[in-house]
């Protein structure tokens, strides 16, 4: 079951909700390492994919970009708490 969750926004001076799900997730911690053979080694990686039933097509490029920020941020911290009780 993908794990779902809502995210603000403003559309035409009102605010809506957005109903998101994450369909796949994955990420790694970087070592910050000088020999680090590639940025990604040192800097690590997250890729998110999600989906919405909403209507998201009043968004902007930007505007996309701060809700993907603000889902990584959410769903990382939904899977460290799952780490921390399991």
């Amino acid at each position: 079951m993908a794990r779902t969750y809502e995210y603000w926004t403003v559309k035409d001076g009102e605010d809506v909700a957005i109903t998101l799900s994450v369909v796949s997730f994955s990420q790694s911690k970087g070592n910050f390492s000088c020999r680090a053979a590639d940025p990604e080694e040192y800097f690590g990686h997250c890729e998110i994919e999600w989906e919405s039933k909403d209507d998201t097509s009043f968004m902007t490029e930007s505007d996309i970009a701060s809700m993907e920020e603000w889902l990584v941020s959410e769903h990382s911290e939904y899977l460290a708490d799952q780490d921390y009780y399991d």
